[in-house]
Protein backbone atom coordinates (compact mmCIF):
# COMPACT_ATOMS: atom_id res chain seq x y z
CA UNK A 1 0.00 0.00 0.00
CA UNK A 2 1.55 3.60 -1.11
CA UNK A 3 1.08 4.53 3.07
CA UNK A 4 3.09 1.85 3.89
CA UNK A 5 5.66 2.21 1.46
CA UNK A 6 5.99 6.23 1.94
CA UNK A 7 6.84 5.54 5.86
CA UNK A 8 9.05 3.19 5.10
CA UNK A 9 10.99 3.57 2.30
CA UNK A 10 10.10 7.71 1.97
CA UNK A 11 7.66 9.40 -0.08
CA UNK A 12 10.47 9.38 -2.99
CA UNK A 13 9.70 5.80 -3.59
CA UNK A 14 6.26 6.69 -4.96
CA UNK A 15 4.60 7.80 -7.57
CA UNK A 16 3.01 10.53 -8.55
CA UNK A 17 -0.53 8.74 -8.66
CA UNK A 18 0.47 7.25 -5.25
CA UNK A 19 0.96 10.73 -4.25
CA UNK A 20 -2.02 12.21 -5.41
CA UNK A 21 -3.87 9.18 -3.73
CA UNK A 22 -2.31 9.49 -0.57
CA UNK A 23 -3.04 12.99 -0.48
CA UNK A 24 -7.07 12.20 -1.43
CA UNK A 25 -7.05 9.64 1.45
CA UNK A 26 -10.36 7.98 -0.56
CA UNK A 27 -12.37 7.78 -3.79
CA UNK A 28 -15.69 6.98 -5.19
CA UNK A 29 -16.96 3.19 -4.19
CA UNK A 30 -15.41 1.24 -6.94
CA UNK A 31 -12.57 3.81 -8.30
CA UNK A 32 -10.50 4.27 -5.09
CA UNK A 33 -7.91 7.06 -4.33
CA UNK A 34 -5.86 5.19 -6.57
CA UNK A 35 -8.35 5.06 -9.26
CA UNK A 36 -9.25 8.84 -8.63
CA UNK A 37 -5.98 9.49 -8.91
CA UNK A 38 -5.22 8.21 -11.85
CA UNK A 39 -8.36 10.08 -13.47
CA UNK A 40 -6.64 13.01 -12.42
CA UNK A 41 -3.45 12.59 -14.26
CA UNK A 42 -5.28 10.69 -17.42
CA UNK A 43 -7.78 14.00 -17.71
CA UNK A 44 -4.63 16.12 -19.41
CA UNK A 45 -2.35 13.33 -19.96
CA UNK A 46 -3.72 10.33 -21.68
CA UNK A 47 -1.99 8.19 -23.59
CA UNK A 48 1.18 10.06 -22.31
CA UNK A 49 4.44 8.48 -20.71
CA UNK A 50 4.59 8.63 -17.15
CA UNK A 51 6.99 11.39 -17.13
CA UNK A 52 5.12 13.34 -19.87
CA UNK A 53 2.05 12.63 -17.96
CA UNK A 54 3.39 14.49 -14.98
CA UNK A 55 3.99 17.34 -16.65
CA UNK A 56 0.37 17.46 -18.40
CA UNK A 57 -0.96 17.58 -15.20
CA UNK A 58 1.73 20.08 -13.27
CA UNK A 59 1.29 22.44 -16.62
CA UNK A 60 -2.22 22.10 -16.02
CA UNK A 61 -2.61 22.72 -12.61
CA UNK A 62 -0.68 25.84 -13.52
CA UNK A 63 -2.59 27.66 -15.92
CA UNK A 64 -6.07 26.59 -14.64
CA UNK A 65 -6.08 25.80 -11.08
CA UNK A 66 -9.38 24.50 -9.35
CA UNK A 67 -11.15 24.71 -12.86
CA UNK A 68 -9.04 22.07 -14.28
CA UNK A 69 -10.14 19.71 -11.54
CA UNK A 70 -14.03 20.66 -11.41
CA UNK A 71 -15.03 18.06 -14.05
CA UNK A 72 -13.66 15.02 -12.65
CA UNK A 73 -16.10 12.91 -11.34
CA UNK A 74 -15.82 11.86 -8.20
CA UNK A 75 -13.59 14.91 -6.87
CA UNK A 76 -15.41 16.95 -4.93
CA UNK A 77 -14.79 20.04 -3.20
CA UNK A 78 -12.79 18.32 -0.01
CA UNK A 79 -10.49 16.48 -2.89
CA UNK A 80 -10.03 19.68 -4.87
CA UNK A 81 -9.02 21.06 -1.94
CA UNK A 82 -6.46 18.72 -0.65
CA UNK A 83 -4.60 19.24 -3.82
CA UNK A 84 -4.75 22.90 -4.07
CA UNK A 85 -3.16 22.74 -0.35
CA UNK A 86 -0.49 20.48 -1.62
CA UNK A 87 0.37 22.35 -4.74
CA UNK A 88 0.81 25.34 -2.42
CA UNK A 89 3.06 23.71 -0.04
CA UNK A 90 5.28 22.58 -2.55
CA UNK A 91 5.25 25.93 -4.19
CA UNK A 92 6.57 27.17 -0.62
CA UNK A 93 9.00 24.81 -0.08
CA UNK A 94 10.33 25.33 -3.80
CA UNK A 95 10.32 29.30 -2.08
CA UNK A 96 12.23 28.20 0.69
CA UNK A 97 14.90 26.52 -0.72
CA UNK A 98 15.69 28.73 -3.36
CA UNK A 99 15.91 31.48 -0.86
CA UNK A 100 18.57 29.36 1.59
CA UNK A 101 20.38 28.23 -1.85
CA UNK A 102 20.51 32.00 -3.46
CA UNK A 103 23.66 33.75 -2.55
CA UNK A 104 23.15 37.54 -3.93
CA UNK A 105 26.40 39.49 -3.06
CA UNK A 106 27.99 42.23 -5.14
CA UNK A 107 29.41 39.93 -7.69
CA UNK A 108 26.11 39.60 -9.74
CA UNK A 109 26.81 43.12 -10.90
CA UNK A 110 30.58 42.57 -12.05
CA UNK A 111 29.44 43.13 -15.88
CA UNK A 112 27.66 46.14 -14.90
CA UNK A 113 29.53 49.91 -14.83
CA UNK A 114 30.33 50.71 -11.09
CA UNK A 115 27.77 53.69 -11.11
CA UNK A 116 24.66 51.15 -11.51
CA UNK A 117 26.44 47.85 -10.29
CA UNK A 118 25.25 48.42 -6.37
CA UNK A 119 22.11 49.73 -7.20
CA UNK A 120 21.32 46.97 -9.77
CA UNK A 121 22.13 44.19 -7.06
CA UNK A 122 19.73 46.31 -4.50
CA UNK A 123 17.13 46.59 -7.21
CA UNK A 124 17.28 42.60 -7.87
CA UNK A 125 17.30 41.98 -3.79
CA UNK A 126 13.71 43.98 -4.36
CA UNK A 127 12.31 40.69 -6.18
CA UNK A 128 10.56 37.97 -3.86
CA UNK A 129 10.88 34.85 -4.13
CA UNK A 130 7.07 34.15 -4.59
CA UNK A 131 7.64 36.90 -7.38
CA UNK A 132 10.00 34.69 -9.09
CA UNK A 133 8.70 31.23 -8.38
CA UNK A 134 5.43 32.98 -10.03
CA UNK A 135 3.88 30.76 -12.60
CA UNK A 136 2.34 33.44 -14.69
CA UNK A 137 4.52 36.13 -16.52
CA UNK A 138 4.51 39.92 -14.88
CA UNK A 139 6.48 43.27 -15.91
CA UNK A 140 7.41 45.89 -13.10
CA UNK A 141 10.00 47.95 -12.63
CA UNK A 142 12.33 49.24 -9.37
CA UNK A 143 12.94 52.95 -8.75
CA UNK A 144 15.84 54.46 -7.87
CA UNK A 145 15.31 58.27 -6.25
CA UNK A 146 17.64 61.37 -6.81
CA UNK A 147 18.24 60.41 -2.70
CA UNK A 148 20.05 56.97 -3.90
CA UNK A 149 16.99 55.26 -2.32
CA UNK A 150 15.92 51.68 -4.10
CA UNK A 151 12.24 51.51 -4.06
CA UNK A 152 10.09 48.61 -4.07
CA UNK A 153 9.29 46.40 -6.82
CA UNK A 154 5.89 47.85 -8.88
CA UNK A 155 4.75 45.20 -10.73
CA UNK A 156 2.66 46.74 -13.68
CA UNK A 157 0.97 44.44 -15.64
CA UNK A 158 0.23 40.35 -15.16
CA UNK A 159 -0.46 37.86 -17.80
CA UNK A 160 -0.50 34.21 -18.38
CA UNK A 161 2.56 30.91 -18.58
CA UNK A 162 4.28 32.55 -21.50
CA UNK A 163 3.94 36.12 -22.02
CA UNK A 164 2.12 39.51 -21.12
CA UNK A 165 0.46 41.76 -22.66
CA UNK A 166 2.32 44.94 -21.62
CA UNK A 167 0.66 48.49 -21.83
CA UNK A 168 3.24 51.32 -21.98
CA UNK A 169 0.76 53.91 -20.31
CA UNK A 170 0.64 51.50 -17.17
CA UNK A 171 4.01 51.89 -17.18
CA UNK A 172 4.74 55.64 -17.61
CA UNK A 173 1.16 56.80 -15.45
CA UNK A 174 3.30 54.30 -12.25
CA UNK A 175 6.52 56.15 -13.00
CA UNK A 176 5.85 59.56 -13.35
CA UNK A 177 3.72 59.62 -9.62
CA UNK A 178 6.66 58.48 -8.55
CA UNK A 179 9.06 60.78 -9.75
CA UNK A 180 12.55 58.45 -9.84
CA UNK A 181 15.64 59.58 -11.04
CA UNK A 182 15.77 56.37 -11.99
CA UNK A 183 14.45 52.89 -13.14
CA UNK A 184 15.45 49.30 -13.59
CA UNK A 185 12.66 47.09 -15.74
CA UNK A 186 12.33 44.11 -14.15
CA UNK A 187 10.57 40.72 -15.67
CA UNK A 188 9.78 37.10 -15.18
CA UNK A 189 10.27 33.72 -17.39
CA UNK A 190 8.54 31.53 -15.77
CA UNK A 191 9.81 28.71 -18.13
CA UNK A 192 12.78 28.42 -15.79
CA UNK A 193 15.21 30.29 -18.74
CA UNK A 194 15.92 33.94 -18.00
CA UNK A 195 18.09 34.45 -21.06
CA UNK A 196 16.86 37.92 -22.92
CA UNK A 197 14.70 37.36 -26.74
CA UNK A 198 14.58 39.46 -29.23
CA UNK A 199 11.09 41.19 -28.03
CA UNK A 200 12.88 41.74 -24.54
CA UNK A 201 15.72 43.52 -26.20
CA UNK A 202 13.44 45.51 -28.13
CA UNK A 203 11.42 46.21 -25.21
CA UNK A 204 14.15 47.40 -23.14
CA UNK A 205 14.63 49.90 -26.43
CA UNK A 206 11.28 51.57 -26.84
CA UNK A 207 10.96 52.09 -22.81
CA UNK A 208 14.46 53.46 -22.83
CA UNK A 209 13.49 56.12 -25.81
CA UNK A 210 10.61 57.45 -23.96
CA UNK A 211 12.61 57.65 -20.56
CA UNK A 212 14.85 60.54 -21.96
CA UNK A 213 11.49 62.17 -22.53
CA UNK A 214 10.94 62.41 -18.95
CA UNK A 215 14.03 62.91 -17.70
CA UNK A 216 14.25 59.32 -16.00
CA UNK A 217 17.05 57.37 -16.57
CA UNK A 218 17.04 53.59 -17.51
CA UNK A 219 19.71 51.79 -15.56
CA UNK A 220 18.80 48.38 -16.44
CA UNK A 221 16.78 45.61 -16.89
CA UNK A 222 16.51 42.31 -15.19
CA UNK A 223 14.96 39.34 -16.37
CA UNK A 224 14.46 36.39 -13.34
CA UNK A 225 13.68 32.62 -13.19
CA UNK A 226 12.97 30.77 -10.31
CA UNK A 227 16.91 29.75 -10.39
CA UNK A 228 18.84 32.39 -12.54
CA UNK A 229 18.24 36.08 -13.86
CA UNK A 230 19.88 38.14 -16.83
CA UNK A 231 20.99 41.71 -17.91
CA UNK A 232 20.06 43.74 -20.43
CA UNK A 233 22.37 47.02 -20.49
CA UNK A 234 20.64 50.23 -21.18
CA UNK A 235 21.04 51.28 -24.70
CA UNK A 236 23.23 54.69 -23.28
CA UNK A 237 24.05 54.30 -19.70
CA UNK A 238 23.84 58.05 -18.23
Amino acid sequence: MPRERCLEAGPSCLSLRECLALILGAGPPGTGCLGLAQKILTRPGEGLSHDEEARAFFTAMESCGRSHLIEISGLGPAGQAKILAAMEIGRRYSCFRNSRSKILNDRKGDHLPPSTAGLAVLALQRISDRARNDSHEWFGFVPVYTTGEVGQLCIVERGNRTHVNLDPVEIFARLLSLRPEGVFLIHNHPSGFSQPSAQDSELTLRIDSVTKVFGIHLLGHWIVSPHEESWISPPVLC
